[in-house]
């Protein structure tokens, strides 16, 4: 598959299967990461542990459901909705608090590793519902627990494994997005 073929073919899933991803697809998927451009700190911290997942689920979900924010209530309010969506594998991505290019430097990050994971065959969804619950002081244990440094605030995210059900949860058909202007 090529650089084309993946960017195409990437798709959110939002529901997988409970088997694990293999350690050699993992590593390919964090060294993608890990080779993305930069312009300072971040850190990644890969979770595999099912009960903190669940921890993090349980926390993002009530502070979703707090969030005021409609589109966001309307999300944790679907039946079986889950922040990380069941997949076997997520990637916290977190950098300096006070690094202004910190979200930038953790999202190229992730779209390599999303990328990665389309390349390998495995499904992957990039998300930032994480951030309602671990950039909480109140849950600054779960964050550290989760891999997020002192001093950090986690930024986004990536689950990875075997897709499920394609469309659970999809909100939009793919396509191209964005406006385009060529000048000169």
């Amino acid at each position: 598959m090529n650089v084309e073929q993946a960017v195409l073919k990437r798709r959110s899933i939002r529901s997988y299967h409970e088997k694990s991803v293999s350690d050699g697809d993992l590593e390919k998927i964090v060294s993608a990461g890990r080779w993305a451009p930069n312009a300072g700190p971040y850190a990644m911290s890969v979770i595999r542990d099912k009960d903190l997942m669940a921890r993090v689920n349980e926390k993002t979900l009530e502070a979703m459901l707090a969030s005021g924010d409609e589109f966001t209530v309307g999300r944790a309010s679907l039946p079986g909705y889950l922040p990380l969506y069941g997949a076997p594998v997520a990637i916290v991505l977190s950098a300096p608090a006070d690094a202004p290019l910190g979200p930038l430097n953790c999202a190229v990050a992730a779209q390599n590793m999303l990328l990665q994971a389309t390349e390998l065959g495995l499904g992957s969804c990039f998300i930032r519902s994480l951030t309602h619950s671990l950039n909480k002081p109140a849950n600054a244990e779960l964050a550290r627990e989760a891999g997020v440094p002192d001093g950090y605030l986690m930024q986004c995210g990536v689950v990875f494994g075997y897709t499920d059900d394609e469309t659970k949860f999809r909100r939009l058909d793919p396509a191209p997005k964005g406006e385009v202007s060529y000048i000169g």
